[in-house]
């Protein structure tokens, strides 16, 4: 995905930026939430 012009306006700088003061927040209904939980477990496994 490094050809997507989007990722191309993320910096380190804007990720740290983003980490320290937790920000933007996204608030997802618990339904979605869950539903993303086991997709998410997968990728981190093959990590």
């Amino acid at each position: 995905c490094n050809e997507c012009p989007y990722m191309r306006l993320n910096t380190l700088e804007k990720l740290y930026w983003a980490m320290k003061h937790q920000t933007p927040e996204i608030n997802l209904r618990q339904e979605i939430s869950l539903a993303a939980l086991k997709p998410m477990q997968r990728m981190l496994a093959m990590s």
